[in-house]
């Protein structure tokens, strides 16, 4: 929180938070480092995959995030539901601009997506399963290239 204030002029703090982790530590400090009238944005569920249905209906809802309002009412902040693959589902058209936009900040160097593991097409299972078990850090790839084991 005070590197984020110290480079951001005068400890402002930032005008949006892209949250794709949650968990209540993090809400909190990120909370804590918003400019006042900034944005927080809830992207995913990563800290809680149960929540809000999780990966099956009547998950237990007990692992949902909670936003302390007391921090939201001191920044005048909005609080924004980003689930982008909902939206991607209710309108699919939106996903072709949405591909290009990352596309692009990607070939501009802009984004770098930290891929941990590579697996051959033939471990789809074990590559799903460490993804759902919490072995991946930033993403893995499927790579239909390589040999099949």
């Amino acid at each position: 929180r005070e590197l984020v204030k110290s480079v951001t002029g005068k400890g402002g703090g930032v005008d949006v938070i892209f949250d794709t982790v949650g968990g209540s530590k993090l809400i909190q400090e990120s909370l804590r480092c918003l400019k006042f009238k900034g944005r927080y944005c809830v992207v995913g569920w990563t800290s809680t995959p149960f929540a809000g249905g999780g990966r099956a209906a009547g998950a237990d809802q007990s692992s949902a995030n909670m936003i302390p309002t007391n921090l939201i009412m001191m920044k005048g902040a909005q609080v924004i539901g980003c689930p982008v693959a909902i939206h991607t589902r209710a309108d699919p058209t939106i996903r072709p601009a949405r591909v290009a936009a990352i596309d692009l900040m990607v070939k501009e160097g802009l984004l770098r997506p930290y891929v941990s593991h590579v697996f051959p097409l033939s471990k789809i299972k074990e590559a799903m399963n460490a993804k759902w078990g919490r072995q991946i850090t930033g993403c893995c790839v499927v790579d239909c290239t390589l040999p099949q084991e």
